[in-house]
């Protein structure tokens, strides 16, 4: 059965644990029955709201002045959820509002299981961007109010129906397995993502060929780019192709030729006695400091960055 709860969060400002807005739909054999949409005010620490975010979502603090708390939402979004995986587009995005709402309140993380739709549909489908705009369209749907939290929800329970019927399978583990990506998990401090898995013996890391019909004008074509630290949207190998398909060169170490370093969650175990980055992005800043031109992204800014117009992924 196609059971579980579609999620879309928006936020207040750049800092991703700063919800504003929430999102849920509950489906149960592939059809919404109920649906819920949350104004909140982000915890107190980070309770300011960017210009930015306001031109994408249009949500101002005034509209939340009378709002409850993030720390006073959770709780009834939890309910919703129940025992439900829960869908959204660009989980690694949805996942980490949760995480990072819930640290800087200082409260526990709540137990889940989650899969992502643009995970799926980039193992899926082949197309020029995996934005959620692009996918529902695609798939033979549309999205008239695109950064209204409840009507991005129901844009994932249609690409849900969309990539299930195209594959032929009727329920989440059934589609998740089908296009070889993982269910992730997140309790008691530790997350695994919802992310592409190697087939097949251990993972290895190839270059592909460079996509001769790249775009030219691509924000990352041409460039050098290098990974360190945890994906939480894709793995290395996936992260590596997407180089390629939009004309950048991914490798494994940083040299004068690298351009671009995109760091992703760091486990601070890894690092040297007394270090606070790691070794690449130490080398990054010291080449830096010679002269040498060095972008350092995240990995928001690298999914971005996959777009013919790059703007916030979900």
């Amino acid at each position: 059965m196609l059971d579980y709860v579609a999620i879309d969060f928006e936020t207040a400002n750049s800092y991703r644990g700063s919800p504003c807005s929430v999102g849920l739909i509950r489906v149960r054999n592939g059809s919404p029955v109920a649906e819920r949409h949350w104004l909140m005010r982000p915890p107190e620490a980070v309770d300011y709201f960017d210009a930015f975010n306001t031109i994408i979502h249009g949500i101002t603090e005034e509209m939340v002045a009378d709002a409850p708390r993030w720390r006073d939402v959770l709780p009834l979004i939890m309910e919703f959820i129940g025992d439900d995986v829960v869908v959204a587009h660009n989980a690694a995005f949805d996942t980490g509002v949760i995480r990072y709402a819930c640290a800087v309140d200082n409260i526990a993380w709540p137990e889940l299981r989650f899969l992502c739709t643009m995970i799926l549909a980039r193992r899926a489908l082949s197309l020029p961007s995996y934005r959620l705009p692009f996918v529902v369209d695609a798939l033979g749907g549309s999205l008239d109010e695109h950064h209204n939290a409840l009507a991005d929800a129901r844009a994932v329970v249609d690409v849900v129906s969309g990539l299930a019927d195209r594959r032929s399978v009727g329920d989440l583990d059934g589609l998740a397995n089908t296009v070889g990506v993982r269910v992730g998990t997140m309790r008691g401090g530790i997350y695994n993502g919802s992310v592409a898995i190697q087939r097949g013996g251990l993972p290895t890391l190839s270059r592909v060929e460079i996509n001769p019909d790249a775009d030219p004008d691509g924000y990352l074509y041409g460039r050098v780019v290098v990974f360190t630290g945890t994906l939480f949207s894709m793995t290395r190998q996936i992260a590596w192709d997407e180089c390629s398909r939009v004309g950048a060169i991914a490798q494994k170490e940083m040299s004068k030729r690298t351009n671009v370093l995109v760091i992703g969650d760091i486990n601070e175990s890894v690092l040297r006695p007394g270090a606070t980055l790691t070794n690449k992005a130490q080398k990054a800043f010291d080449l830096q400091a010679q002269g040498q031109a060095i972008e350092v992204m995240t990995e928001d800014d690298f999914l971005r960055s996959l777009d013919p117009k790059p703007s916030r992924v979900d």
